[in-house]
């Protein structure tokens, strides 16, 4: 993703704060209800369990991140749908986890009892998507078991099997994946090349913050497994953010350098860093350190979350932050932030107005609690290469929401 953003939006409004690249009108952000698509029946991501988690998948069809990957840590059920045309196929759904090329199967229900916290996926199974062959696709999953130290690299062969790319049971390039509160966590990243295809290994409460390379990126293969190795190894934390806190979080922004930073953040106490980085740099430079929220987001609620959205711009493109904070009235909506120049640049204005609402606190509700996943809907367009869509979800048998359409014009429910 090569682009410079700048303009901060509520879904509902949309307010120009300095130059943008698109006219906009104010009115032009609407949420419409209209006839929905035609899905089949999967309630793994339709109406998901408290054990219910949900990623996206890029089959490699060239319509981005098209894919609803929806798993259970209890169940050990997966499923695969794929969205074209505001409609949605299933391409397979497992009752034994990820069945593998060959035989044998990676579950999905392995140490289920280790969660102990469903909001924040502390312990039990976790999937990851990594464009591990430079593809611009995230068309790779990491599966990996938090305290447990085992992991496997997956890429989907077809026919609801999968390929085995790679696996360990006592970590990955060094990191053992062991950390005894389940806070252990991995995100891809993109280290330097333009792809994701690095990981970024952290355990918050711990302040261990890790970049792992492979060195058989862009030639993984079953019979070419990757081999993970670390190019930073850190115990306190990155970039001045020292990840003490037990609920931190990391999330990636492709920024106006055209490389990809960061944003580290601690929901409840208002902490957020956000972080640039040169490509291969073993350090990351804080461009901004807020400790009462973003903006007018308060960032003051342990169930606050920040999502990076895929906007249809270049390959693997997670460019628009977007905070959300489940039962907290006006803060319950989507926020939606851009900027033009530089990382971080830019006048920011916020309008307080509902777009969607997350009305489900999952410290409150047993640990159900309200989701966003963004990904292609796809189908080709002239405008900015694939449509958008957002799946708004809960784990606690509330029926999804899944949009499409454009960050810049309007919303349509398909589901």
């Amino acid at each position: 993703m090569k682009r410079n953003l700048g303009v901060v939006l509520a879904l509902s409004a949309l307010i120009l704060t300095c130059g943008c690249k698109k006219s906009i009108s104010p009115s032009s952000v609407k949420l419409t209800k209209g006839s929905k698509g035609s899905f089949p029946s999967d309630p793994l991501w339709q109406n998901p369990t408290i054990w219910g988690r949900v990623t996206r998948f890029d089959v490699g069809d060239g319509y981005g991140p098209d894919c609803i990957l929806a798993y259970d840590c209890y169940s050990d059920q997966v499923s695969l749908t794929q969205l074209s045309g505001g409609n949605g196929t299933q391409l397979f759904k497992s009752y034994t986890g990820f069945n593998l090329v060959g035989g044998g199967n990676v579950p999905t229900n392995d140490w289920w009892t280790d969660i102990t916290d469903q909001y924040a996926e502390f312990g039990g199974c976790h999937v990851t998507t990594v464009d591990i062959n430079k593809t611009g696709r995230e068309d790779h999953i990491l599966v990996y078991f938090p305290i447990r130290g085992w992991w496997w690299l997956l890429s989907y062969a077809g026919n609801g099997l999968w390929n085995n790319e790679g696996s360990g049971t006592t970590g990955i390039g060094g990191y053992d994946i062991a950390g005894s509160s389940g806070t252990d966590k991995i995100i891809s990243y993109d280290y330097g090349d333009g792809y994701k295809d690095a990981l970024i290994c952290y355990r918050p409460g711990n302040q261990f913050f890790w970049v792992l390379e492979n060195t058989n990126a862009g030639s993984t293969s079953s019979s070419h497994p990757a081999n993970w190795v670390a190019v930073v190894k850190s115990g306190g934390g990155v970039g001045g953010y020292d990840l003490k806190g037990t609920y931190d979080q990391i999330v990636t922004e492709y920024g106006g350098s055209g490389t990809m930073g960061l944003v580290c953040y601690r929901p409840g106490y208002g902490y957020n860093f956000w972080m640039t980085h040169n490509a291969y740099s073993t350090s990351w430079s804080t461009q901004y350190a807020g400790r009462s929220g973003f903006q007018n987001f308060p960032l003051n609620h342990q169930q606050d979350r920040l999502v990076s959205l895929y906007d249809s711009y270049g390959q693997d493109g997670d460019g628009l932050p977007a905070w959300y904070s489940p039962g907290n009235g006006y803060s319950s909506s989507l926020w939606v932030y851009y900027w033009e120049g530089s990382f971080m640049d830019g006048n920011y204005q916020v309008d307080n107005t509902n777009a969607w609402t997350f009305p489900n606190n999952p410290y409150t509700h047993g640990g159900v609690g309200d989701h966003v996943l963004s990904l292609s809907a796809g189908f080709s367009t002239t405008q900015d290469g694939t449509y958008d869509a957002l799946l708004l979800y809960d784990n606690g048998g509330v029926q999804s929401q899944l949009y499409d359409g454009f960050l810049d014009t309007n919303w349509y429910e398909i589901f």
